[in-house]
C-alpha cells in the first residue's frame, strides 16, 4: 500500500510540473498541434520500450484492443483541448479547474451505469461549480473559446478515467504493478501510432521537438505512476490522493510567479492567490465527498 500511496503523490506532483512545462512550450512560440504531435511521438517511443521490457508477459487480444482504443481516443481529445486552453490560461488556474471533471464523471456514471446521486453528491457538485466560478474570476477573464476548451477537456478526462480503469482491469496479469505498466504502454504506444500521420500536416522542427521533450518525459512519468497507483490502490484511493493536484499546482504557480517567470505564471495579488487556493481546497473537498461516498 505504501508504494501505491507514494505513486499517487508523485502523480499529484508531476502533473502540475508537466502543465508548467507545456505552458513554457507555448511561451516559446509553439502551437497546440505541434506539442500534441511531438509529445505523443516521444511518449510513443517510451511506451514501445516499456512494452519490449514486458515482452515475456505481454498479452493482447481484441477485447484489450477495444478498451485501448477508447482510452487512446478520449485522452487524445482531452489533451488537444488542454493544449488549446493552456496557451491562454495560467497552469495553476487550469490545473485546479480540471478537477471539475468530477461533475462529468458523475453524469457519465448516471447515464452509462444508472447511478443515482444522493444529497452529499449534489453538495459536491455545487462546490465544484462555485470553485470554477472563483477560478474564472481569479485573474484575467477566461475567454469563451478557452472556457469551451476547458469544459471539453474535463468531459473527455472523465471519459478517459472510465476507459483507463476498464483497460487496467482487463489486462490478464495478476501483478498490479505490471498491469499499470502495460496499461501505460498500450495507451501511449497507441497515441504515438495515430499521431504519426500528423507529421504530414506540419513542418517538422527539430528545435520544437526537443522543446517538447521535458513535458513529454514528465507527463509520461506521471502516467506510469498513475497507472501503478490505480493498480495498487484502486480508483477510489487514487482519486483521493490526486485531488491534492490543484493545491500543489497553485503553490507551484505562486513560486514560479515569485521567481519572475511571468510568461509561465503571471504575477497576481495576494488576494487572487488566496482565492485560487480556496478554489483548489473546495475541489479537493468535493472529490473527497465523492470518493468517501461512492455512487
Amino acid at each position: 500500500m505504501l508504494t501505491g500511496i507514494i505513486c499517487g503523490l508523485l502523480t499529484a506532483f508531476l502533473q502540475p510540473v508537466a502543465y508548467l512545462l507545456s505552458r513554457q512550450f507555448f511561451v516559446r512560440g509553439g502551437r497546440a498541434m505541434e506539442l500534441t504531435i511531438y509529445s505523443q511521438l516521444i511518449m510513443g517511443v517510451i511506451s514501445a520500450v516499456l512494452l519490449l521490457c514486458c515482452w515475456p508477459i505481454l498479452s493482447f487480444d481484441s477485447a484489450l484492443a477495444s478498451r485501448t482504443a477508447w482510452s487512446v481516443g478520449t485522452i487524445l481529445i482531452a489533451q488537444v483541448c488542454y493544449f488549446l486552453a493552456i496557451r491562454v490560461v495560467e497552469a495553476s488556474r487550469l490545473s485546479s479547474m480540471l478537477g471539475l471533471k468530477i461533475i462529468f464523471l458523475v453524469l457519465l456514471n448516471m447515464l452509462l451505469f444508472g447511478e443515482q446521486l444522493r444529497l452529499l453528491h449534489w453538495l459536491a457538485v455545487g462546490m465544484c461549480a462555485i470553485a470554477g466560478l472563483i477560478m474564472n474570476q481569479s485573474g484575467l477573464k477566461i475567454s469563451l473559446k478557452a472556457l469551451a476548451a476547458i469544459i471539453c477537456c474535463c468531459f473527455f478526462l472523465a471519459a478517459s478515467d472510465i476507459a483507463d480503469y476498464r483497460l487496467v482491469i482487463a489486462i490478464p496479469v495478476e501483478n498490479p504493478v505490471y498491469r499499470g505498466i502495460l496499461a501505460t504502454g498500450f495507451c501511449y504506444a497507441g497515441l504515438g501510432l495515430i499521431s504519426l500521420p500528423g507529421l504530414f500536416f506540419l513542418r517538422f522542427d527539430w528545435q520544437k521537438c526537443r522543446s517538447a521533450i521535458p513535458y513529454s518525459c514528465v507527463w509520461m512519468a506521471a502516467m506510469v505512476v498513475f497507472y501503478l497507483s490505480i493498480g495498487l490502490l484502486g480508483t477510489v484511493f487514487t482519486s483521493i490522493i490526486q485531488s491534492s493536484r490543484g493545491l500543489i499546482s497553485v503553490i507551484l504557480g505562486a513560486l514560479v510567479a515569485w521567481l519572475g517567470y511571468a510568461g509561465m505564471e503571471s504575477r497576481a495579488s495576494k488576494a487572487i492567490w488566496l482565492s485560487r487556493l480556496a478554489a483548489a481546497l473546495l475541489i479537493m473537498a468535493a472529490v473527497a465527498i465523492f470518493t468517501s461516498n461512492p455512487l
